[in-house]
């Protein structure tokens, strides 16, 4: 044995790579000193291989506790978001947009992280709320487009009919006071209702063409393009309020006698515009009427036949009974 230690010592010196170096490290420690580096080695190693397997865990476990911290945070955000805007819808002045989906969604988005809302995410959570709100075509539709057509129609006839002579604002106007007596209980629910209302007599029809023959002429040309217009922009609720609620009118050439007990409301191009009396107006309208009334009858020309005496707020549906012609045939 000590031969072949004799024989191989040389070769080990004589040997400068890291193997070589290696071994004759080795090779230089006591026994105890070899055990002892092998414990620790293996301790080491343990060690290490532990630490592979349970870094991930840890990271796991830290990035759920950091989700969860984010998750209470956002929805307490999210939970502030929702109370200020409840607050602002709760505003009867608040506008119909506020509601939206759409708009909800949004307020998230930015209240949640002004970058999340103009991110790719952000975009496809809004367009999945507008896509949402879409409905596919019903039958039931169509239907409702026809109809609003007609109505259209009808507040088209109306403006080119009696008052295509006028400016773009008294047409405007004289849409309006159509569309305000629909609002109005004391008129019919419809468009076409309000503007044929009394036609199929032979007094009483609310709108002159509709009772003098006019529509044996079918409406032409740029101003009839022009009048269904301005009806769909009235008809949909486009134009700016122009007559304080007004519900009749009459050309400035004519005073009629039925306008003593309405109150003006205002002057537009060549018609005067007038509402019903209101609260404690009333008194003042009648009042008004009763003296008109004593002067057309002083005259005894035959005018008191067509007098319409206004007794209560109750009795403008004989008003609207009788002979109102409230607009003039157009040249």
């Amino acid at each position: 044995m000590s031969l072949r230690k004799t024989t191989q010592t040389p070769q080990i010196f004589a040997d400068k790579s890291l193997r070589g170096r290696v071994r004759r490290w080795w090779l230089a420690k006591s026994d105890d000193e070899q055990r002892g580096f092998a414990t620790r080695s293996a301790l080491v190693s343990t060690f290490a291989v532990g630490l592979v397997f349970a870094l991930p865990a840890i990271s796991s476990a830290n990035a759920e506790k950091q989700a969860e911290a984010q998750y209470r945070a956002q929805t307490q955000r999210f939970a502030e978001t929702q109370d200020a805007g409840s607050a602002v819808r709760a505003d009867p002045k608040a506008p119909e947009l506020m509601n939206h989906e759409w708009l909800r969604n949004v307020e998230y988005s930015l209240e949640r992280s002004p970058e999340d809302a103009l991110s790719r995410y952000g975009g496809l959570e809004r367009d999945s709320a507008v896509l949402a709100r879409m409905k596919s075509f019903e039958p039931v539709h169509l239907a409702k487009a026809e109809e609003m057509s007609r109505q259209m129609k009808c507040l088209a006839q109306a403006v080119y009919y009696e008052s295509r002579s006028e400016t773009t604002s008294g047409q405007l106007a004289v849409a309006e006071v159509i569309m305000n007596r629909v609002k109005d209980h004391r008129y019919p629910n419809t468009a076409c209702d309000v503007v044929y209302q009394g036609a199929t007599r032979t007094t009483g029809c609310q709108f002159t063409f509709t009772c003098d023959g006019a529509l044996d002429r079918e409406p032409r040309g740029s101003k009839w393009s022009a009048a269904k217009s301005i009806a769909a922009h009235v008809y949909l609720g486009f134009e700016e309020k122009r007559t304080a609620g007004a519900t009749h009118y009459h050309a400035t050439y004519v005073n009629p006698v039925w306008n003593s007990g309405l109150i003006k409301t205002s002057k537009i191009g060549t018609h005067i515009f007038y509402r019903f009396p209101r609260g404690a107006e009333w008194a003042s309208a009648r009042a008004a009427q009763q003296a008109r009334f004593d002067r057309e009858a002083s005259r005894d020309d035959g005018a008191s036949s067509t007098i319409v005496t206004i007794e209560s707020p109750k009795s403008t549906e004989d008003l609207n009974a009788r002979s109102l012609n409230v607009l003039s045939p157009a040249p």
